[in-house]
């Protein structure tokens, strides 16, 4: 079943202007994007992901600035987008040992290769360049044929290429199912898959979330006979998974409502949002979440009707991004859940 939320109720939202945010669009670019295109992850050597470049494309956007937008495509493409025999993008690009700046992984992470994708049917639809249709419908077709596996008689997506299927289980990433996007691709490529990819999605996601604290941990696995748990190597809800809030959001599908009561409670409770939970001892961190958890969990809080709260949480985010100029990972959190969701 298709989500509620329309096609054009997600593109009018993502086309609000984030002019008078706390740190908006011209502070990211700024900051974050040089000028051929590339979105510069300071905290991890300058280097850039995939994902990072999904990111400024949605920023872009939403913020209808389409030069922005072709020239982070661009850099993508002719950076990125270099696997022999699809159409995928590798994830990791940055300062080799042997002091040439290149492609350091090229394997893909299905995340970003969502996003760019979705990023290339947003820009289809609001400036109507069959160019990006095309080079959208490339990368679908590339995902669906390159990442689609079933299991127990389910349709998912691998998180990459290589390196996700152990012995008797897969290894999958909540935080890189996307249903919004999912439900995009079904008018460009093969409806029925697509469909098929959200029920199961869907149905992964009602199953991971069973500890005290009904949050999905950063990474699971699952089993030949059915089951899903933490992998053992993951055993938090934290950097990855808080995203999770942010993309139901997107679809409105609200999956996580149980957890986002936790989290809220603890919250009342405590002042702060933790960093990380651990899944299996049920502990916190002690340090607070970046201003892009508040701002995910705010975006969560504002679809859900829960607009006291959601401000109350963005007020913390916008004060918390101006300690934080050089994460990209978290300013691009905390932007994405501004321009979709909060009217400036």
């Amino acid at each position: 079943m298709r989500s509620k939320i329309s096609t054009v109720t997600v593109l009018s939202i993502f086309l609000l202007s984030a002019s008078s945010f706390a740190f908006n669009w011209s502070d990211y670019k700024k900051v974050f994007l040089s000028k051929d295109g590339r979105i510069i992850d300071f905290r991890q050597e300058k280097i850039s992901h995939s994902e990072g470049q999904a990111y400024g494309m949605l920023l872009a956007v939403a913020n209808g600035d389409k030069t922005s937008f072709d020239s982070i495509w661009k850099w993508t493409k002719d950076n990125l987008q270099l696997r022999k025999g699809d159409k995928l993008f590798c994830w990791s690009w940055g300062r080799h040992p042997n002091g040439k700046w290149q492609v350091l992984d090229y394997n893909n992470a299905s995340d970003g290769d969502i996003l760019i994708a979705w990023a290339l049917y947003l820009a289809w639809k609001k400036w109507a360049d069959l160019r990006y249709y095309e080079e959208c419908r490339n990368v679908i077709k590339s995902i669906r044929q390159e990442l689609g596996i079933e299991k127990n008689g389910e349709i998912l997506l691998l998180p990459g290429y290589y390196g996700f299927l152990k012995d008797d289980q897969i290894v999958i990433n909540p935080s890189y199912i996307l249903l919004e996007p999912f439900n995009a691709f079904q008018e460009i490529d093969l409806s029925e898959f697509w469909n098929e990819v959200k029920i199961s999605s869907l149905a992964l996601l009602k199953k991971i979330v069973s500890d005290t604290w009904s949050l999905p941990p950063d990474w699971v696995v699952i089993k030949d006979d059915g089951t899903v748990e933490p992998y053992k190597k993951h055993l938090r809800f934290g950097y990855d998974a808080w995203r999770v809030f942010l993309y139901d959001s997107w679809s409105k599908t609200l999956i996580f409502r149980q957890a986002f009561k936790n989290l809220v409670s603890f919250f009342k409770k405590n002042g702060y949002l933790p960093e990380y939970v651990d899944i299996k001892m049920g502990c916190v961190s002690l340090k607070p979440g970046s201003a892009g958890d508040y701002a995910s969990l705010a975006a969560y809080a504002e679809v859900n009707g829960c607009h006291k709260i959601a401000r109350q949480l963005m007020k913390k985010a916008d004060e918390k991004i101006l300690y934080e100029k050089k994460d990209y990972f978290s300013a691009s959190l905390y932007l994405l859940a501004k321009t979709m969701t909060f009217k400036p």
